[in-house]
């Protein structure tokens, strides 16, 4: 063997030994602890929190938000339509019933006209145009007066005008609506109207240049069929008052209206005080003569007859015989024996 296959050899046993002191060397170090460390720098980041009002107990549904029913609580989440001030939930009403530890959300709470509504309240809708609603001045919020004038037939004498209704509250007129804010054109506008607004504009229509023809008035229910039976049949007009005028017409110093159903006649005492309530009073209902006081009118009014004198063919001379005259009033006829 010469010198240069030794030199080689000698080469490669120190490389075979360096390699072996490698691998040893590699193999004794700890594990790498990249993976390690930065687990602690996710998991002790902070999550955040949000304050949500939610159930203090369980929450009946219909039955107003006091300030017991309700909590303040930190949540790692904020539900949609969730409060956080305990203002915005007190007074209002749950749709469904909630239960106790659930966060209060808007689409769980009643909202539009109903919650303006007092108790004993109806939202009624009528028809109007400049000249019913004062010029349409009339604005959500307002008070007014509802007269209604009724044409008989073609008989003048019987036409009547008088107060229906005192001080009733207006809860919408056209597209305003009482308690919405001003956005884009008219003043308490809803979204829902306001969407319909776009439609008309990009249509051509300007919603300022459309005429009210609707408003919804807050009745009392047992007002509620006087209401509907002058508007089918007469003529209504609004007249708006001051806010700070409170008076009303007292209407126990006049004749009550005939109910068109009567209570049982086996009723007890509570049961016939019950029948002077606003609900049982609206399920009675009344007519229309009862409301236009067809039956004092035609008293006041009462159409003259004249004699008729009948002659007979035969005889000798003229025989005065019972006759009938017909009786017109209004729309009503009736044939009297004279």
């Amino acid at each position: 063997m010469n010198n240069l296959t030794k030199i080689v050899a000698a080469i490669l046993v120190v490389a075979a030994l360096g390699l072996a002191f490698v691998a040893w060397w590699l193999g004794s170090r700890p594990p790498p602890t990249i993976a390690t460390s930065a687990g602690p720098a996710i998991t002790g980041k902070p999550s955040q929190q949000y304050e949500v009002i939610v159930a203090a107990h369980a929450l009946q549904a219909g039955k107003a938000i006091i300030t017991d029913d309700i909590s303040l609580v930190t949540l790692p989440i904020n539900p949609a339509g969730a409060y956080n001030q305990a203002s915005s939930v007190v007074g209002k009403i749950p749709l469904i019933d909630i239960g106790a530890g659930t966060p209060i959300t808007e689409s769980g709470l009643a909202s539009g006209l109903a919650v303006k509504l007092a108790d004993g309240e109806r939202a009624v809708a009528i028809p109007v145009d400049e000249i019913v609603g004062a010029g349409n001045r009339v604005q959500p919020g307002d008070y007014v007066d509802v007269f209604f004038t009724l044409k008989q037939s073609q008989d003048i004498a019987t036409t009547q005008s008088r107060l229906l209704l005192s001080r009733v509250h207006v809860l919408s007129y056209g597209s305003a609506v009482i308690g919405t804010a001003t956005s884009g054109g008219s003043a308490g506008m809803a979204p829902a109207q306001q969407s319909s607004q776009s439609v008309q504009q990009s249509q051509g229509m300007p919603q300022s240049q459309q005429a009210p023809r609707t408003a919804v008035l807050a009745t009392p229910v047992a007002d509620v069929n006087r209401l509907l039976l002058a508007t089918q049949n007469g003529k209504l007009t609004l007249a708006l008052r001051g806010p700070s005028d409170e008076t009303i017409s007292d209407v126990a110093l006049f004749p009550q209206i005939p109910a068109v159903l009567a209570g049982k006649k086996d009723l007890t005492r509570d049961q016939q005080e019950a029948l002077k309530q606003p609900d049982n009073q609206a399920f009675a209902g009344i007519e229309m003569d009862g409301l236009s006081a067809d039956s004092k009118s035609s008293q006041g009014h009462k159409p003259a007859t004249r004699n008729v004198t009948v002659a007979k063919a035969s005889g000798a001379g003229a025989v005065h015989a019972p006759g009938t005259v017909e009786v017109i009033r209004g729309t009503q006829r009736e044939s009297v024996a004279f």
